[in-house]
């Protein structure tokens, strides 16, 4: 076994297929008795992990140590010295019965970091960034095709239009869809159409892009199905008011310096969760959103103060609201 094949850096910002390709790698030792160590660097110690690395497995032939939320890779690491000479000590001496994976998912490492560095030199590098749509295709694809099961082209297509690229999701509804069809069976439009609720939040990103743009077929196409989910229009007017402030709230982290993972924690949400976020906030001008949210709060006062109906704020909103 390489030193290379010992230590496993993965980078990237795709959760999915990261954790996919891991899982991979460790049931490439499946013939061997093997322990699963898994540490979170935000609340462990390295110096607790080095000591659990250094020390050879009792009963079993190799144990597998994985560290999450790698903070010893990052500019403001606050790790004692001693503990980072002992890190990259052991990085360059890697013992053959502990394989080392460092997820760093989503995560800012800094290039001039000295353990970052040595790991360019002794490590796997795994990196895995937001695939293209045609990627996701591929890997729904090949999903279903392991299970033996077909997805005709304009259903692949729905289910990209319904869902979008949230990764975590369509692995759910792929999962959903595998036990409804059954293995050797075909996927078709109707099964999408029957069994896949559409992503709420990327129909509300799509009615305010559509919004701000003044296509108003778009717009009244999308309200529709989101009215038809609700039931009630305050809803729908409060769901997109949430949208415009979420997508102004993140511009603003991001204009103070808050990275992509700060924004996970400020909002508490998963870091892929986050990049959606901050790839929705930069697609807007900050005046625009800084507009809209102003005009929603005005509406907003109007119809709890009785000034305005519900249904005849939404015209407003829909038609009224001039493009800044």
């Amino acid at each position: 076994m390489n030193d290379d094949d010992l230590i496993y850096l993965f980078t990237g910002t795709s959760e999915i297929f990261i954790r996919n390709r891991m899982n991979r790698i460790i049931q490439s030792f499946k013939k061997k008795e093997t322990t699963i160590i898994k540490y979170d660097m935000d609340t462990s110690n390295l110096s607790k992990v080095i000591e659990d690395i250094i020390t050879v497995p009792l009963l079993e032939d190799l144990k597998i140590i994985i560290l999450k939320n790698p903070n010893f890779l990052t500019k403001s690491t606050t790790i004692p010295k001693v503990d980072i000479k002992n890190f990259i000590k052991y990085l360059k001496n890697p013992l053959d019965s502990t394989i080392l994976m460092i997820d760093a998912t989503n995560y800012p490492i800094y290039q001039a970091n000295e353990i970052y560095k040595t790991l360019r030199n002794v490590a796997r590098i795994i990196d895995y960034p937001e695939p293209e749509e045609i990627e996701i295709k591929g890997w729904i694809v090949r999903n279903f095709d392991s299970n033996n099961i077909d997805i005709k082209d304009d259903a692949l297509n729905l289910l990209i239009k319904y869902i979008g690229d949230d990764q975590a999701r369509l692995s759910q509804e792929m999962n959903k869809l595998i036990s409804y069809i059954g293995k050797g069976g075909t996927i078709y439009k109707k099964d999408i159409e029957l069994l896949i609720p559409k992503n709420i939040n990327n129909e509300i990103y799509n009615l305010i892009k559509a919004m701000i743009n003044h296509d108003l077929e778009t717009t009244y196409q999308i309200y529709t199905t989101l009215f038809h989910n609700t039931k009630d229009p305050l809803t729908t007017f409060s769901m997109i008011a949430n949208k415009f402030k979420e997508l102004l709230s993140t511009y603003r982290l991001l204009k103070f310096g808050y990275s992509q993972s700060d924004i996970a924690k400020f909002y508490n949400v998963s870091t892929g969760k986050a990049y959606y976020l901050v790839q929705e906030a930069k697609s807007f001008q900050l005046s625009t959103l800084e507009y809209y949210v102003d005009k929603l709060a005005e509406l907003d006062y109007k119809i709890k103060s009785g000034q305005l109906d519900k249904t005849v704020a939404i015209d407003l909103l829909l038609l009224q609201l001039p493009k800044k």
